[in-house]
């Protein structure tokens, strides 16, 4: 009898791209498995009769574990984004200790522009006390963070493919990483400013009530012809994503409206857009702590989109792009204990 509350979800990175590995990390996450990884044809022949499905002639096409799903178990913490960042975004990235001796380190994940992409893939162990299952050359298309400052909720998921589901017994003797640390939506901060340079000079304080960011990292599987059914090698294609922000109306955020609906003339301003939400101190270094950053233009601005408690707020749509001046549109800096994926 499966149950719920014995499951496990655990992973390993892959060395190399599609060769599975026992999984050495826990996460507190839960996963969702593909309703079907493999398309399975069954053809319909003319054999005079009524049932004309030829099932001794069923065959799979094609095999593809798309539609994983990845999300926090009850809130997101500090020490899961470094794998679904270096899985979406940018891998083979080395973090740098802050604090001699502290463990604090930064993970800077970039969106590459041009050039070979370079992201992480890792093998995925799902199961309960009945059954566990294996699915590998696991890389995430669409990652989403969210936060409720008046719940402190921050929530993450992700969306994954990987090759093929395979029946597994999962690996023993792993244990979550020595500290999770939860994040706190309370702790959240929001930046805007004229430039990537100039990226988190300017808060807009008293203001951020909640926030939903979408990024779309461009990973893709690719199937050539081969000896195998399943798909053959990766790409990453166009990275786009949006944030969409509710603030409570101040001045502040009147004279950022503007940006989107300016007095004089209809042409979008770049803007740039920092979050930030931090936790505890690490040891006597820096704090636990997410940085997104992002270069956009506001394509939505729902003015007087509600109300809480009778407070109006606004509904603000930041859509992803190329800044060329900053030559960047997105980046992810996360600051944890961990010096290892």
């Amino acid at each position: 009898m499966g149950q719920r509350v014995l499951t496990k979800v655990q992973y390993g990175l892959e060395g190399t791209h599609g060769d599975n590995v026992a999984a050495d990390t826990m996460l507190a996450m839960r996963a969702t498995l593909p309703e079907a990884d493999r398309q399975i044809h069954v053809p319909n022949a003319t054999i005079g009769t009524r049932t004309p499905l030829l099932l001794d002639s069923a065959v799979t096409r094609k095999v593809l574990a798309e539609g994983i799903t990845l999300e926090d178990a009850d809130g997101a913490y500090f020490e899961m984004f470094q794998l679904l960042f270096s899985s979406c975004l940018n891998g083979n990235v080395t973090p740098v200790e802050q604090t001699g001796s502290q463990s604090d380190y930064l993970w800077t994940f970039t969106a590459p522009q041009t050039g070979t992409e370079d992201v992480d893939s890792f093998t995925l162990e799902v199961g309960d006390e009945t059954q566990a299952y294996e699915i590998g050359y696991c890389m995430v298309r669409t990652l989403r963070i969210s936060g409720d400052v008046a719940s402190g909720e921050v929530h993450c998921s992700a969306d994954v493919f990987g090759d093929k589901v395979v029946q597994t017994t999962i690996t023993a003797g792993q244990s979550l990483p020595s500290s999770v640390e939860l994040c706190v939506a309370q702790l959240a901060r929001v930046y805007i400013d004229d430039t990537w340079a100039g990226l988190g000079g300017s808060e807009i304080e008293n203001a951020l009530l909640t926030w939903d960011i979408t990024l779309n990292g461009g990973v893709h599987p690719k199937f050539f012809g081969s000896a195998q059914r399943e798909f053959d090698s990766h790409g990453q294609g166009e990275i786009n994503g949006t944030a969409v922000f509710t603030f409570e109306r101040n001045a502040a955020v009147a004279a950022e409206e503007l940006y989107y609906r300016p007095t004089s003339t209809y042409v979008p301003t770049i803007r740039h857009v920092q979050l930030t939400f931090e936790g505890l101190q690490i040891g006597t270094g820096d704090n636990q702590k997410v940085e997104l950053d992002m270069a956009g233009v506001w394509t939505a601005w729902q003015s007087l989109g509600g109300d809480i408690e009778g407070n109006t707020y606004d509904v603000a749509t930041l859509t992803f792009g190329y800044d060329a001046t900053g030559a960047q549109a997105f980046q992810a800096l996360v600051t944890t204990t961990l010096s290892a994926i």
